[in-house]
């Protein structure tokens, strides 16, 4: 009677994960892959998920993943295997990675667990990515979270000083992630596994009360249920249903306003700082939230401190890039009306996206290019790839002056202005210091990085920006202007009416133009 009664139970287990998990699309993938530690959450969700495909509930192909972080020396090694053996049993697909996580923990100056979260995710990410690449299907990445995890994350958070976002917190559905035991009480996970002689691990360090998480689990949530004589999970998962809904109609109320002031800079996700400076601080804190998360994948430790950080930047005056530090060496960065967050290394690659876009060409590194007027002649025109850049230069003789093409990549260049028989394609990290403009019809001419600074260009930005110079004169500045010769219909009559005296029709011309690489 009493094995009946807990088959029941169990079987009424499979039963609340399939509603909760198909009424909100939890299954609705070809593939879902399970965060497996080899504890009792991860196999009871590895478990639960096959018996509910082997009752064909579930379409989705199963598979597992196990990360071995290696801190607990033996003890991993140990669960890595028992996860081989009963995914051997259950004839579930399994991959392991290994992981330095003490070492990745050190090096970023963060803690173990942080550690082992981000590598995790990260290989989780990867892993997912390569499946949807191979079958061409959406994959779904579930861990086993549970409902006791809801009220020791909401307990946590409050006591933090955390908004909606932390109280609502672990979710059913983060991107790809998936929890589909939000439903279930670790307790009956583990009766699940005793009712089916699985065996799982047990991580001894989850029964002390060293961390916050395990105080409050071990400790203070159990004084909370003795003092009400209620168990606290039931009450918060009111609150947490209660709380949902509010964050759900503010969270679509900020998609909007994120939607409505996202802008691109070639393909990088950016905000504009006029439309989000006014926004209500609720739905300007999450906007800025939805542009960490779309930039990065995730909004792992970007806290409420980088948040107010942001906010701070993303409001006041500025002149120029302003940065500031964001967790694992990124940075928030605003430049004019931009507000966007990149990576440590990728402000640079940002800026120069953002001069492009102010329409001149950039390389990613130093360019200093000959160009002799002999090879052209010689060759009848030539091309080269310009260094650091997925740029081409196309030189050539212009012969038929009666037909010329122009486009805002092009210059024709008069011969005579090759003084020394040639001339230099380059930047500002390319080249000397000194370097001076005069655009043609203009009495005086300018020193170029003031020039630069006037025309608004990042600063990041200045030392990629190229232009075709003779010595110390640059003769012509793309997306700016030229010095001799033309570059469309209007400056050639410009640049004929200046050569009265010498004819009317220019001398033998050359065309630059800068293209993209095929």
């Amino acid at each position: 009677m009493n094995d009946d009664k807990a088959k029941s139970a169990t079987d009424q287990i499979l039963d609340r994960v399939l509603e909760f998990s198909e009424g909100r699309g939890l299954f609705d993938c070809g593939t879902i892959i399970v965060g497996l530690s080899g504890g009792p959450d991860s196999v009871a969700l590895l478990t639960i998920l096959k018996e509910l495909k082997a009752r064909g509930n579930l379409k989705a192909e199963i598979l597992a993943f196990h990360c071995n972080h290696h801190l607990r020396p033996g003890v991993c090694d140990e669960e890595a295997e028992q996860v081989r053996q009963l995914c051997g049993k259950l004839g579930v697909g399994l991959k392991v990675i290994d992981f330095d996580c003490a070492g990745f923990a050190k090096m970023n100056r963060i803690s173990d667990e942080t550690a082992g979260r981000v590598l995790r995710y990260e290989a989780f990410e990867q892993y997912a990515l390569s499946i949807e690449k191979e079958t061409g299907q959406k994959v779904f990445v579930a861990t086993a979270h549970h409902k006791d995890d809801v009220a020791e994350t909401m307990m946590m958070n409050l006591f933090r000083g955390s908004g909606l976002e932390g109280l609502v917190n672990p979710k059913s559905r983060s991107g790809r992630l998936i929890r589909p035991l939000l439903c279930v009480k670790k307790s009956e996970l583990v009766a699940f596994l005793e009712s089916r002689g699985i065996a799982y691990a047990t991580d001894m360090t989850n029964l002390t009360t060293d961390g916050t998480r395990n105080t409050w689990r071990n400790d203070f949530l159990p004084r909370i249920g003795e003092f009400y004589n209620e168990d606290p999970a039931v009450p918060l998962a009111r609150t947490y249903k209660l709380l949902s809904d509010d964050l759900d109609f503010i969270s679509s109320y900020s998609g909007e306003a994120y939607i409505s002031n996202r802008m691109t800079i070639s393909d990088h996700p950016a905000l504009r700082v006029s439309g989000i400076r006014d926004l209500h601080p609720a739905i300007k804190s999450r906007a800025l939230r939805l542009l960490w998360q779309e930039t990065f994948g995730d909004l792992i430790d970007f806290e409420e401190t980088h948040l107010s950080d942001s906010s701070f930047l993303a409001g006041r005056d500025v002149n120029g890039e302003v940065t500031i530090d964001m967790p694992f060496g990124r940075k928030a960065y605003r430049y004019g009306d931009i507000f966007a967050f990149v990576t440590a290394g990728g402000m640079g690659e940002l800026a120069g996206k953002i001069a492009e876009a102010q329409g001149f060409f950039v390389s990613c590194g130093p360019v200093d290019l000959d160009i002799s007027l002999e090879d052209i002649e010689a060759d009848e025109g030539f091309s080269a790839d310009i260094p650091n850049s997925a740029l081409k230069l196309r030189v050539r003789i212009i012969e038929n002056k009666g037909d010329l093409e122009y486009n805002n990549s092009s210059w024709f260049c008069p011969v005579e202005a090759f003084h020394e028989g040639r001339l230099t394609l380059g930047n500002c990290s390319g080249s000397a210091s000194g370097l001076h403009i005069r655009k043609a019809g203009s009495a005086g001419g300018k020193d170029l990085k003031r020039l630069m600074t006037d025309l608004k260009i990042p600063g990041s930005a200045r030392g990629q920006v190229l232009f075709i110079r003779d010595g110390g004169e640059v003769l012509w500045l793309p997306g700016f202007g030229h010095g001799v010769g033309f570059t469309n219909s209007v400056s050639r009559e410009r640049y004929i009416a200046g050569r009265a005296d010498e004819g009317a029709e220019p001398g033998r011309l050359v065309r630059f133009a800068i293209e993209r690489k095929q």
